[in-house]
Order: C-alpha cells, then structure tokens, then sequence
C-alpha cells in the first residue's frame, strides 16, 4: 500500500515551507504520494510536481478553494491543471472542478467554526445537487470526540454520495505536520491513487500525536493565514 498526505501548503498561500523544503520533508516522511493544495492558487503546483518528480515523490497537483462569503466554506480539487475560481457556491465550485476532469473532496468537515469547514446540513443540500469524490473522515483539525463520532455516522449514512474516504494533515510546516493523517492506496503513482479514490479502496488513519511547533512559527503561520492571505484575496492577488 502507497502511502499519500494529500493536504499540503507552501508559502505560495499560509504554509510556511518552500516547494523544495515540502518535497524534502514527505521524502524523509517516508510518504509515496503528496497533494499540493494551497488556498486559492496552484502558483507552486508545477515547481512541487517537478521537484517531486526528480525526488522519486508522486504529486497531485491541486488547491483549496475558498467558496461564496459568509460561510466560505473550503473544498478541495485533486488532479487540477488549471486554478478553480473562488467566491462561488460550493455546489457551483463542486461543479467547476469536475469540469475540468479534477476530483471533488471535502476537507476538515464538521469543525466548531461555522466559516471554511462543511457542515452537516450544508453537505447535505451540497449532496442534493452534485456529488464528491472523496470526504477526510481523518484530518488534524481542532475536532472533539462527539464531533468525530458524527462524522463517522454520517459517512457511513451517506458514503455512496460521499465517494472515498481519506485522511490528510493539512499541512502547513512542512516536517512539523507532514504525515500526520494519510490516506493509505493500493500503489504507488498518480494514476493509482485516482484509481483507488474511484474505487474506494482507501484507507484514512492517523500516524502519531500532533508534534511541537515553534511558537514563533506558528505566529508567523497565524499572522498569514488571517491576515495576509484574506488581504491578497480581497486585493485579487490570488
């Protein structure tokens, strides 16, 4: 079984590491396959595949795509060539990605914030009008038990519509919290992760305890994320 962290950011949006420094660090994870997923931008998307592509490391080229204000919800689009406009309702944004031959997934769902993760009655008026491909029923973000468990619930409930289901750090300091969630396939390559996601034949899991993250980094990680990245949006920088 390939192992794959399909959630990874680079500082072309708030991750805080290089295409080069993120393709060391899933080498040195251990990791067959990573997805390059930065919010509203594939500006890194070919330097990751290239250099992936020299270090012997799969990469899906993709983004997180911020939807239509107020809640904004983010989805992911795996197995894109172009950037997937943001701003758009997620069913239109579901929509756009499939156009253009790229998977639908959604990513940290059912999250206590109402603004970028899915929830419950919102996925499910997004599954009365399209379908996804995939669904992180694995993730690191800040999600207690009772959360978890309805996660788990509503997968088993609605995984015909929900498609495969997968794991992924969201990972934002590249060896800090690389690894930290995968999705386990059956290969190795590009070509056999699109096949297990179609086929279902994933395995989401956990690796390990989140790790310690300088303080000072994970401010200046902050300071990105809620501030410079929502300015480059507004400015149209993205």
């Amino acid at each position: 079984m390939g192992i794959a962290d399909p959630h990874c950011h680079t500082t072309a949006s708030d991750g805080m590491v290089s295409p080069a420094e993120l393709v060391s660090a899933a080498s040195a994870a251990g990791l067959d396959l990573i997805a390059i997923t930065d919010h509203d931008t594939m500006a890194n998307a070919r330097e990751v595949r290239d250099r992936g592509e020299e270090a012997g490391l799969a990469v899906v080229m993709g983004m997180e795509v911020t939807t239509a204000w107020p809640a904004q919800t983010h989805l992911l689009g795996w197995f894109l060539e172009q950037p997937v406009a943001s701003g758009r309702p997620l069913a239109d944004t579901v929509a756009a990605i499939h156009d253009q031959g790229g998977l639908a997934v959604i990513p940290h769902p059912f999250m206590p914030t109402y603004f970028a993760s899915c929830q419950p009655g919102m996925l499910l008026r997004l599954l009365e009008r399209e379908l996804v491909d995939a669904i992180e029923v694995v993730h690191t973000a800040p999600s207690g038990a009772t959360r978890r468990a309805r996660l788990q619930r509503f997968y088993a409930e609605h995984g015909e519509r929900l498609g495969a289901a997968v794991g992924g750090s969201d990972s934002h300091f590249g060896a800090h919290d690389l690894g930290l969630a995968v999705t386990e396939f059956p290969g190795s390559t590009v070509e056999d992760f699109r096949t297990a996601l179609v086929a279902r034949t994933t395995v989401a899991r956990r690796t390990g305890r989140p790790r310690r993250i300088p303080p000072g980094l994970l401010a200046r990680q902050q300071w990105r994320s809620l501030v410079e990245l929502p300015l480059r949006r507004l400015r149209g920088n993205l």
